[in-house]
């Protein structure tokens, strides 16, 4: 890929400027929707195929934990369900069963979590653009999670990321890193399957916005 393309993802540089860090108080309401094998609020242990900052590696090596969130929950289902939604199709669906393979849970933070963010703005600090980072195409996720990896590398203090969704905007997404925010943490405090009645609702009335149709 030629790398004046705005869709190349460049390297961090070996040394980041401090980021521009959010507070996620104490109280805050995630909502996840993920795979049915975990529980919702354990931390992905590195299984699985890349995402767009995962996995990432400390410096003896050792994968990092993530677990991928959203402020609310229509953030979550474009995030994930809806994630690869081709937006050039006339006709755009997903098969219902990769709704019912799912689950929501809605977690509560227990206390302040340090995360950058990854906004346009905080980006311009670091001569990078939001197309880079969130708008870039699956075949540069292992550039943007170089990015991630640099972050959790550099600043200590630094719990996970936070960004604008690429799909469901002004909402916001999260990755917490599972090295520095425990399970305990972010109590589960709701869970439906995705064979419920009302996530499927759910999922339904958020696809409505993008033309989305959920197939039999």
């Amino acid at each position: 890929m030629d790398e004046a393309s705005p869709a190349f993802v460049p390297k961090p540089p070996g040394r980041l400027p401090k980021p521009n860090v959010d507070s996620l108080d104490a109280g805050n309401v995630l909502h996840r929707v993920h795979a049915r094998a975990l529980a919702g609020n354990a931390f992905n242990p590195c299984k699985g195929g890349r995402t767009r900052f995962a996995p990432i590696y400390n410096a003896t090596g050792a994968c990092v934990p993530s677990l991928y969130a959203g402020l609310t929950l229509e953030s979550a289902i474009y995030e994930t369900i809806f994630h690869d939604v081709p937006l050039s199709s006339d006709r755009k669906t997903v098969p219902r069963e990769a709704v019912e393979k799912r689950k929501h849970s809605t977690l509560l933070v227990r206390r302040e979590l340090r995360l950058a963010s990854l906004r346009a703005p905080d980006l311009l600090k670091w001569g990078v653009r939001r197309e880079h980072l969130i708008g870039s195409l699956p075949t540069q996720y292992g550039r943007t999670a170089l990015w991630a990896q640099a972050i959790h590398a550099q600043f200590a203090d630094v719990e996970g990321l936070i960004w604008t969704s690429k799909l469901c905007d002004p909402d916001a997404a999260v990755l917490l890193f599972g090295d520095r925010v425990a399970a305990a943490d972010i109590d589960v405090v709701a869970m439906r399957e995705g064979t419920d009645g009302s996530f499927m609702g759910d999922v339904r009335n958020a696809g409505l916005r993008g033309g989305i149709r959920i197939a039999h």
